[in-house]
């Protein structure tokens, strides 16, 4: 099953320039079997996404890409809006009240932002950010990260035992599906993709020439 679990509409993510509904068909365009509406720090409401699944017949999933002070993480099965910058520490006390999931998300993106590839990280010091700390895998493949800070993101995860997955970070309607995540079984309900999360049950991959390729 071939989803991508981070996905960006616009009135919730303000950065976005595509409706949901533009997102929903321009997925089934390309053959994916689920998305997750992961806005910037706002959650979506259950009817509203079971309602767009009804519609367009495709699963519509709910999660989060949470501001933390140790970057940004997405989470799934917590629902709520959030004010300001968490501690990942924080979130992740009640993600696991919630019986959710944390995943890093783009955990290199910023060195580009901010210069910081020019430090020239060992894998040693990738691995020690306190984000890794706190999470249940680690997104290796984004769509709008350079393909050196998703290797670092790949080698960083491998290092410490820790599942990938694959998402666009799409913004715009010809990012949905760059990066996704590929699960060995069906996924159909929120409570069915944090099961799957949890086990690991899935691998990072594209979609290229409209074939989903693996790693």
């Amino acid at each position: 099953m071939i989803a991508d679990i981070h996905i960006h509409t616009s009135p919730l993510s303000p950065d976005s320039k595509q409706t949901p509904e533009q997102a929903i068909l321009q997925a089934k365009n390309i053959g994916l079997d689920c998305i997750c509406f992961t806005e910037h720090n706002k959650a979506w409401d259950a009817e509203q996404a079971h309602q767009l699944s009804l519609k367009w017949g495709i699963h519509v999933m709910r999660g989060i890409e949470v501001d933390t002070v140790e970057g940004h993480i997405l989470v799934f099965g917590i629902h709520r809006d959030f004010e300001g910058i968490i501690r990942a520490h924080e979130l992740q006390g009640l993600v696991q009240e919630a019986g959710g999931v944390m995943i890093a998300a783009h955990p290199f993106k910023g060195f580009r932002a901010f210069g910081f590839s020019d430090l020239q990280l060992s894998l040693e010091q990738a691995s020690s950010r306190p984000v890794f700390r706190c999470i249940d895998a680690v997104e290796g493949r984004n769509g709008r990260s350079l393909e050196k800070e998703n290797t670092l993101a790949q080698d960083v995860a491998k290092a410490l035992n820790l599942n990938i997955t694959g998402g666009s970070d799409a913004h715009e309607i010809n990012e949905i599906g760059r990066c996704v995540t590929i699960f060995e079984n069906s996924v159909t309900s929120e409570a069915e993709l944090i099961t799957e999360l949890k086990a690991g049950r899935f691998n990072h991959g594209m979609i290229i020439d409209g074939v989903p390729v693996e790693g």
